[in-house]
């Protein structure tokens, strides 16, 4: 295995932060976002993972057949444009549209639960399983992976929680299982975002030295 330069990647990683960016009119496509879609989807997928997905996900209508635990849907600047058209009118949209508006690029990545060993209680999404724990873990990983490919290509971008595209109706219009469960809306900006409002992370100042959250151990 070839040596990276440590301090470059450590550079990287640090530079890592959310940029997210609300228009209220669409912004012109960037290209080096739309060129580099592939690319990220693609470092992505090199994300750790312990064990394969539940073969029931492989066998869903319209799924590539992956082993890996998630999934990731891919929309360019104008599927962007027209996803917004659907959620703009939707109860509890909130900044959506205005991020669709605005994104020259959108993934969409799910994680993918393994079938429920008896009846879950009502409002559970998935069994709480060492199983499904470790492919959440896994599916973070991917998209900690895509947001460091962006960084290092300076796309601006913005891990959201997803909000209302995570609803039964907008798995529906992009073909997404019922069977998944959204992790993450990645939305990838132009570099250039005009008089769009730009809005940075509001915890990235707090964030506390590693003596705060970790601890050496030393066994006698």
């Amino acid at each position: 295995m070839n040596q990276l330069p440590a301090f470059d990647i450590d550079r990287l990683i640090a530079q890592r932060q959310t940029t997210k960016v609300l228009a209220q009119d669409e912004l012109p496509p960037d290209r080096l976002v739309e060129e580099a879609l592939d690319a990220l989807v693609a470092a992505a997928g090199w994300a750790p993972f312990h064990r394969p997905c539940d073969a029931s996900h492989r066998q869903m209508p319209g799924d590539p057949g992956g082993i890996e635990p998630w999934r990731l849907y891919v929309l360019d600047a104008p599927n962007c444009r027209r996803l917004r058209s659907d959620v703009v009118g939707m109860p509890e949209a909130g900044k959506i549209p205005a991020m669709l508006a605005a994104a020259s690029g959108l993934v969409l990545a799910t994680w993918l639960p393994n079938p429920a060993a008896t009846e879950l209680p009502a409002g559970w999404l998935f069994e709480p399983t060492l199983g499904n724990m470790e492919h959440i873990a896994a599916a973070s990983a991917a998209i900690q992976n895509l947001l460091l490919a962006a960084t290092a290509r300076a796309i601006p971008n913005y891990w959201s929680s997803g909000g209302v595209l995570r609803s039964p109706e907008i798995f529906d219009r992009l073909g997404i299982p019922r069977t998944q469960i959204l992790l993450g809306a990645v939305f990838l900006f132009p570099t250039d975002v005009g008089s769009a409002e730009v809005v940075g992370s509001k915890l990235r100042s707090s964030r506390t030295p590693p003596a705060k959250w970790s601890r050496r151990i030393q066994l006698v």
